[in-house]
């Protein structure tokens, strides 16, 4: 029913302002890190989750005359609410608010954030029931680090979402 949809964006939304307010649909373009970076700049978001069949289309249309209304999926597949969806974006724009990481500098060798998957992660032991983490890492060697985790990126990213390359990196 498109009525308590209403009162609620009355109750929402400030007056004067225009929120971001975002449907969470399967039927909506997909949410991406680049999105989850523009949604990060916002002050303003309001999460709009259906059950089952979604949300009347007017209550959208309304909201699109009161607010920025964006209508994202998280992927190609259906879920009976919108609420798991409204829970993960909300966790990938909040970490990019300033001063949310306790590191910043973490937030930007992440996958998605180069376009490319993030590299294989280590950490102590150096051996761990025979398994060994790479010689380069124990190196000291910053350069070859470096490049060792780029070459990572790419191999990675080409076995499981070579989607996400370009015709360079093919």
């Amino acid at each position: 029913m498109p009525e308590p949809w209403g009162k609620a964006f009355d109750d929402v939304i400030p007056e004067g302002k225009k929120p971001v307010v975002i449907f969470t649909t399967p039927a909506g373009q997909p949410f991406t890190q680049a999105m989850a970076q523009e949604l990060s700049t916002h002050d303003h978001l309001i999460f709009a989750c259906g059950r089952y069949e979604g949300i009347d289309q007017r209550v959208v249309d309304y909201a699109g005359s009161v607010a920025d209304v964006r209508e994202i999926s998280i992927g190609d597949y259906v879920l009976n609410g919108g609420e798991v969806a409204a829970i993960a974006m909300i966790e990938a724009i909040t970490r990019l608010l300033p001063g949310f990481m306790g590191n910043a500098e973490s937030i930007i060798e992440e996958s998605h954030s180069d376009g490319l998957l993030e590299y294989p992660s280590y950490t102590k032991p150096s051996v761990w029931r025979g398994l060994e983490v790479p010689d380069v890492l124990l190196s000291g060697h910053h350069a070859e680090i470096e490049k060792w985790r780029k070459e990572q990126q790419v191999i990675r990213t080409r076995e499981n979402r070579p989607d996400l390359l370009g015709d360079e990196n093919l």
